[in-house]
């Protein structure tokens, strides 16, 4: 398994796919994979991805409902992963972090839970313009996942942290001075 997310890591970390292969692979990314968490569409323009977290044995606590915790993982990665391939597309090398993520649970998840994470085309253009002059910044999200029938269980607000590496690099552990 570890040879498969070191594959998978390779693959994917620096190249910019195409909407279709880079759901491909996202669908055999071992941290999802086994959570059950399949990212069922992405669109052309890399602004809008949609997403399902199937019930199983590994994701149901003792009540026989979702974990919370699947739930936060179910949200982690996509606005990040929406940004970077959009920059990637665009020749903007970038590294993106998730600085601080809420959930507020609102009811129990029994069954299939959706989410879209969507990204406006001027939310976009804002980040882009700020990641093309100044370099960082940070941005918050907000999304909501709700069951199969349409109910609201659980809503939230992600920040994250995106750095345009062109215009700010990583500095090396070397160059830093500890005095």
């Amino acid at each position: 398994m570890r040879a498969l997310h070191r594959w998978l890591q390779k693959r994917i970390r620096h190249k910019p796919y195409p909407p279709k292969k880079l759901l491909r692979l996202l669908r055999l990314y071992p941290p999802i994979f086994f959570q059950r968490i399949v990212p069922i569409s992405i669109s052309d323009d890399f602004l809008t991805i949609h997403i399902k977290i199937l019930p199983s044995l590994l994701t149901r606590n003792l009540n026989g409902t979702t974990f919370g915790g699947t739930l936060l993982s179910a949200v982690d990665m996509w606005y990040g992963t929406l940004l970077w391939q959009k920059c990637l597309h665009e020749q903007i090398p970038l590294e993106v972090w998730v600085e601080r993520l809420d959930m507020r649970f609102i009811k129990a998840a029994h069954e299939t839970v959706y989410a879209t994470f969507h990204i406006s085309p001027e939310r976009w253009s804002e980040i882009r313009e700020c990641l093309t002059t100044t370099g960082k910044g940070r941005y918050d999200f907000t999304f909501e996942l709700y069951t199969r029938s349409g109910e609201v269980c659980a809503v939230g607000q992600q920040t994250l942290y995106v750095r345009n590496l062109a215009l700010r690099p990583r500095q090396s552990s070397q160059s830093v001075n500890p005095t």
